[in-house]
């Protein structure tokens, strides 16, 4: 029931209406893929909020800063406050047409694009609607309308945020997903998950006894993980849509760290069915299982590259834990991290660039990233405690992890460059085991 309510973003049915055909597909206003890229001017007026009955009276406010954060996190944009000039420039309402809007108001507070919205409540009905302009050219680049429920709000305001950031840079955002992750906030360790902004939360899980690892599956609709309620750390395989779950591994010993090949159809897990832990990669089904690693060390936490080509993974072989990197069949072995005496947990990064993990590195315990031919190392986290189990969002410029620093722990956001460091989770419990969602499709 809770898995269900919590994910009616995936059965949503919002009438999604293209306001123009002014989609500028051809253009790009920020070339993002540049090192040095400008972040580009951009205002968002005051959404007007036009509410009958008993409709939440601050709609308009809320949807502007959800918008706000939300362009703001992703490093793209140089938000402009409207009443920095001092003239007071208020709501503007989204229908005006580009001759009846007065662009050059906002040309004045250096804005080069702009953002007008409204929010309608009626008959216990939400709706939004928003449109972007080229304040230069005085054109429309996109406009959108979403209809649904009062609770939708946040959804609604995402998903245009989406839409801004995919019309102006060329790539799609990722603000339409979510955060799977473990937390004690209701006895036990159970998965519970969030919007990638903290908000939403919902658990997923009554085990009542320890579960570890979820990992999203590549197309966001199921989730692998490893709990105890059997008595056993054995893998289970749970369904987003209707919240069915089946156990998928049950040998003798750990059953653990699953990571998803990029088509969906395996995964690679740590077994220690013969007394020792191994990689090994199986069918969702538990069949065409195949061992991988053979070596009398500890082989744990496999991460699948993006083409599917190669494997991360953590070995004591050498003496303390480090990253190691393999072809998706077992072979060619190598070490790629030689910085800190103990480096775990090794995320790929959706771009195939790097791989993130937590390292004894920087005087603590801290969040790294590497190259996959070991080059570039570098320390993202510093002062936030014991940073552990790196994920990377799917455009691949952030990360969420868990550090104690606060009381925790507690899950956070960072971006790829250590810098927009963001506290998610505010619940009583230790919030660990964070693993970031695909971006999730209506």
């Amino acid at each position: 029931m809770i898995m269900k309510k919590h994910f009616r973003i995936l059965l949503w049915a919002f009438t999604l209406l293209l306001l123009s055909a002014g989609f500028s597909w051809g253009k790009v206003y920020i070339d993002i893929t540049s090192p040095s890229f400008r972040k580009l001017p951009i205002a968002i007026a005051p959404f007007e909020a036009s509410l009958t009955g008993s409709g939440e009276m601050k709609l308009g406010e809320r949807a502007t800063d959800i918008l706000t954060h939300d362009l703001n996190l992703t490093g793209f944009f140089a938000l402009i406050d409207p009443k920095s000039s001092g003239e007071k420039i208020g709501q503007t309402s989204p229908g005006k047409s580009p001759e009846t809007e007065d662009f050059r108001r906002w040309a004045n507070l250096g804005a080069e694009a702009l953002i007008l919205g409204h929010v309608t409540y009626q008959d216990r009905s939400l709706t939004l609607e928003a449109r972007l302009y080229d304040v230069v050219k005085k054109e429309l680049i996109v406009g959108k309308r979403y209809r649904g429920e009062i609770t939708d709000l946040s959804r609604m305001v995402h998903r245009f945020a989406d839409e801004v950031v995919l019309a102006l840079t060329g790539e799609p955002g990722f603000f339409q997903t979510k955060i799977v992750y473990i937390s004690k906030a209701a006895g036990g360790k159970e998965l519970f998950v969030m919007d990638f902004d903290g908000r939403n939360v919902s658990q997923l899980t009554q085990h009542q006894s320890i579960c570890i690892s979820p990992r999203f599956s590549p197309d966001g609709t199921k989730i692998a993980f490893t709990s105890y309620k059997a008595g056993n750390p054995d893998l289970y395989l749970k369904y987003v849509r209707g919240g069915e779950e089946r156990r998928i591994a049950n040998y003798p010993g750990l059953n653990i760290t699953p990571s998803w090949s990029p088509d969906g159809q395996r995964l690679a897990l740590t077994l220690s069915k013969d007394g020792n832990s191994e990689i090994y990669t199986m069918r969702l089904d538990g069949s065409g299982l195949a061992r991988l690693t053979n070596h009398p060390a500890i082989d744990v936490s496999p991460s699948w590259s993006p083409d599917g080509r190669r494997i991360a993974f953590v070995s004591d072989r050498g003496g303390n834990p480090q990253i190691y990197v393999m072809n998706a069949d077992g072979q060619n072995i190598q070490r790629l991290t030689f910085q800190g005496s103990y480096n775990t947990h090794p995320s790929w990064s959706p771009r195939g660039d790097r791989i993130a993990f937590d390292a004894s590195a920087g005087g603590g315990y801290n969040i790294c990233t590497i190259r996959p031919d070991g080059a570039d190392y570098r320390v993202l986290t510093d002062n936030l405690g014991r940073c552990e189990s790196p994920s990377w969002s799917p455009d691949g410029r952030h990360l969420v992890f868990s550090g104690n620093s606060q009381g925790g722990p507690h899950i956070y956001m960072i971006n790829a460059e250590g810098t927009q460091i963001k506290r998610l989770t505010f619940q009583n419990g230790g919030d660990t085991n964070p693993y970031w969602s695909p971006r999730i499709q209506d």
